[in-house]
């Protein structure tokens, strides 16, 4: 029995796959980055993010799906059961900025050799489309599930879920829901979010005239720019890594010193390397050549960088926290610029254990912004949140995850934060993989080329069609 069911899966998946490829792609072309300011009537977070919702509730529609929408918040799609009672997806068709360092127009999504790349092929959009063809499969066999299945589909991920808040304000909680994004096998809890910004005083008569970092404040910078108000000739050459670091002429008067590092999602800093922090090193060096090359003020303000970017765990800036249940604390220091007012703003995202707490956080940093002179403001917290691993739907797509794939399983937790905390009973249940060897054409999540392996999203969308099926027949 369990043969014939894999077969008309693995055929159905055959059948779809083109399908499957030509939806992610259609969802691709839509640059949809939320964005409250462009609010309009049904279009919260902009017409981008807005004309994104509707081509994914357009394929749902066409896939079979009874469609609405929560007032361009969150697109609904429904698969009426035999009860009300929901086993529920959500995934995001809104992307971070597409930033720099791409080889091709990122929304126009490119097919090679096994990969598809373009911004949103692995967070969210090829994820959003195979949940959507998961559920299809129950469709196209005719079959009418005992619970009702929703996928939902969100506007804001990326810039704060006040979509899926909108959302629950006016809609039940379902019975179990699993999201899309984030590795397999399972995540059953996430580290708490905390985002904030040190601020200079307005600096007159300095030098740095304008700075950039990473696109969002949860991206690690790949590439950060700094221009200065002084000769270039007069700076020296890099000495620390010299290959990733140019300075030259920005104008008469002017240099630019350009640094490209190794950028990242915020809550995987393995492997990366701050723009920013290499721009720091490079100031310290140069200052050597050319004591008076800073404003005292700016000075100060770099000593603090230097500070966020000497690590990736908060160490140095004395709020390092670690525990078995969610791992350790990781400190990213993402977008810098100059502001109106001529004042130096830095932007961080900790992604914390329970082992700490915000108002710890707090304390330590508010301490470090007075050393240097710089005022420290909160933006965002999220607290950890958890589900125990042996309830019976966690259990369920473990069980799935070993039968597809034949390799062990066991819940894990992460720093990266899913619509999963929003919701009462709920876990990320992903296909991307951190550990992934991805080719030279390719990036990853949040950075330049986000590429996705097309045989991972194929075996994904087999387990998202068993564990539906299997969540079904539980009593949940």
């Amino acid at each position: 029995m369990a043969e014939d069911l894999n077969a008309r899966i693995d055929a159905y998946i055959d059948e779809v796959w083109e399908d499957v490829v030509a939806d992610i792609s259609e969802l691709v072309s839509h640059p949809s980055v939320a964005d409250a300011t462009a609010a309009a009537p049904d279009a919260p977070f902009g017409p981008a993010a807005r004309q994104a919702l509707d081509a994914a509730l357009g394929i749902a529609e066409r896939l079979g799906y009874e469609v609405s929408d929560d007032e361009g918040y969150v697109g609904i799609a429904d698969i009426p059961g035999e009860t009300a009672e929901q086993i529920a997806t959500i995934a995001h068709v809104d992307v971070v900025p597409a930033g720099p360092g791409w080889d091709g127009d990122p929304f126009t999504m490119r097919r090679q050799d096994g990969w598809l790349v373009g911004r949103g092929v692995i967070d969210d959009k090829g994820p959003a489309v195979l949940s959507l063809y998961a559920g299809a499969y129950l469709l196209r066999r005719g079959m009418t599930p005992r619970h009702t299945f929703r996928a939902l589909l969100g506007s804001d991920e990326e810039v704060g879920m006040t979509d899926v808040h909108h959302y629950l304000a006016g809609h039940p909680q379902p019975a179990f829901l699993f999201t899309p994004d984030a590795e397999f096998p399972v995540c059953n809890a996430e580290k708490g979010n905390f985002e904030a910004a040190f601020t200079s005083a307005p600096i007159e008569g300095g030098r740095i005239r304008s700075w950039s970092g990473a696109a969002a404040s949860n991206a690690i910078p790949g590439l950060s720019v700094l221009e200065l108000a002084i000769d270039a000739s007069q700076l020296p050459a890099p000495r620390e890594h010299a290959g990733r670091i140019s300075v030259e002429s920005a104008g008469e008067g002017l240099a630019r010193i350009t640094a490209r590092g190794i950028g990242g999602h915020a809550s995987l800093p393995a492997g990366t390397l701050n723009a920013i922090g290499l721009v720091v090193g490079y100031l310290g060096e140069a200052m050597e050549a050319v004591p008076d090359l800073l404003h005292a003020d700016e000075r100060d303000f770099v000593e603090l960088l230097a500070v966020l970017t000497a690590d990736t765990d908060g160490a140095a800036a004395g709020v390092a926290s670690s525990n078995e249940a969610f791992g350790p604390l990781t400190l990213n220091a993402g977008t810098i610029r100059v502001t109106e007012q001529g004042a130096l703003e830095q932007t961080i995202d900790i992604r914390f254990p329970d082992s700490t707490t915000p108002e710890r956080l707090i304390e330590a940093f508010t301490a470090l912004a007075g050393n240097h002179g710089a005022a420290f403001a909160v933006s965002r917290v999220k607290p950890p949140f958890s589900v125990s691993a042996e309830s019976p739907a966690v259990q369920a797509l473990l069980e799935t995850y070993r039968e597809v794939t034949g390799r062990a399983a066991e819940p894990f937790s992460m720093g990266g934060g899913t619509y999963a905390r929003n919701f009462e009973r709920a876990v990320s249940f992903g296909p991307e993989e951190n550990s992934l060897e991805l080719p030279d054409f390719g990036g990853p999540m949040h950075g330049p080329n986000e590429c996705a392996s097309e045989a991972l999203l194929k075996q994904a969308l087999k387990i998202y069609i068993l564990a539906i099926l299997k969540l079904d027949k539980l009593e949940l």
